[in-house]
C-alpha cells in the first residue's frame, strides 16, 4: 500500500494509540488528536510524518482547525479514524440526563463535527475512506449497556447512510465493530458509571462485576485489531460494517438469529397491518 495520511481522534491511549502506531510503523503519515499533543510527540516521538494537534470533540472550531492543519501539513486525509469515546456502564434509570447529552455528545455529536469537517477535502480530491469505532454494542446489548449501546447503534446507522451517500463520490466509509479487546476501556479513564444508583437492579450489578473481572483479560488484541484495520483500508471494496474478534462473531451471528426468530413469530400480527 503507497504511503497515505491518517487522522486519529483519541490517539493519546488505548485503541487510538495503537492504530497511531501501526500506521506509522507502516510507513504512513498520520495526524494524532488529543488533549496533550506535546506529552504524545514527546511518547511517539519527532517524525516528519507524524503531528499531533489538540482537540476536543465537543468544539467545532477546534475541529475544523484540526482538520484544516492536517489538509495544510500532509495535503489531505486519506484515511480519518473515528476512535476517540467512552463508555457509560449502568442501569437506564440510573442516568442522569446531563449524563447521557455527555455521552451523545462525544461519541456521536462529536463523530459527526470531525466527518462534516473532513468531508469537503476529501469530496474534492474524491478520495478516502472513514473509518467509525462503533462496537459490537451497537448490534448487541443487555443490563448496563443501555446508553452506550444507543451511542454506538447511532455511529453504526450513521456509517451506513454516509456509505451509501459518498460511495457515488469515490469516497468509502465502513464502522468497526470489535468485540472486547485489552485497552483501559474499562478503565475509569475511559468508562463512567451513574452517580446514583436505583435499587432493584442486580442483573446490572452482575454484569458490572463481571465487566470489572474482565478488565485487561479480553480476548481481543489491539495490535493486532490495529493490524485489521490497516488490511481493511487496501481492500477495493470494503464492507460498511467489519465485526472483529471471535466473541463479537459469534454474538452477531446469535443476534441475527434471535431476530429473524422473534420476526417469523409475530408474522401474523407483524403483517395484520397491511390495509
Amino acid at each position: 500500500m503507497s504511503s497515505t495520511t491518517w487522522f486519529v481522534t483519541g490517539a493519546s491511549k488505548g485503541m487510538g494509540r495503537h492504530i497511531t502506531d501501526a500506521a506509522l510503523a507502516a510507513g504512513h503519515r498520520v495526524v494524532a488528536t488529543s488533549r496533550s499533543p506535546e506529552r504524545l510527540t514527546d511518547e511517539v516521538g519527532s517524525s516528519d510524518r507524524f503531528l499531533a494537534v489538540p482537540m476536543a470533540l465537543t468544539d467545532e472550531t477546534e475541529v475544523a482547525a484540526a482538520v484544516h492543519r492536517a489538509e495544510e501539513h500532509f495535503g489531505g486525509i486519506d484515511v480519518l479514524v473515528n476512535n476517540a469515546g467512552y463508555s457509560v456502564l449502568g442501569a437506564v434509570e440510573e442516568f442522569s440526563d446531563a449524563e447521557v447529552r455527555a455521552n451523545f455528545d462525544v461519541n456521536v455529536l462529536g463523530l459527526l463535527s470531525v466527518i462534516r469537517a473532513a468531508l469537503p477535502g476529501m469530496r474534492r480530491r474524491r478520495r478516502g475512506h472513514i473509518l467509525n469505532l462503533a462496537s459490537i454494542s451497537a448490534d448487541v446489548t443487555g443490563p448496563s449497556t443501555g446508553v452506550y449501546s444507543a451511542t454506538k447503534a447511532a455511529v453504526l446507522m450513521l456509517t451506513e447512510a454516509l456509505a451509501e451517500e459518498i460511495s457515488p463520490l469515490g469516497l468509502r466509509a465502513t464502522a468497526v465493530c470489535p468485540g472486547g479487546v485489552r485497552t483501559d476501556f474499562l478503565d475509569s479513564s475511559s468508562s463512567r458509571r451513574p452517580e446514583r444508583t436505583v435499587d432493584g437492579y442486580d442483573s446490572v450489578r452482575r454484569v458490572l462485576d463481571g465487566l470489572d473481572r474482565l478488565n485487561h483479560r479480553q480476548g481481543g488484541d489491539p495490535a493486532l485489531v490495529a493490524r485489521a484495520l490497516l488490511t481493511l483500508v487496501e481492500q477495493p471494496d470494503p464492507p460498511t460494517r467489519l465485526y472483529l474478534g471471535s466473541d463479537a462473531l459469534g454474538a452477531i451471528r446469535h443476534q441475527t438469529a434471535r431476530v429473524r426468530a422473534e420476526a417469523d413469530r409475530w408474522a401474523e400480527l407483524t403483517t395484520s397491518t397491511d390495509g
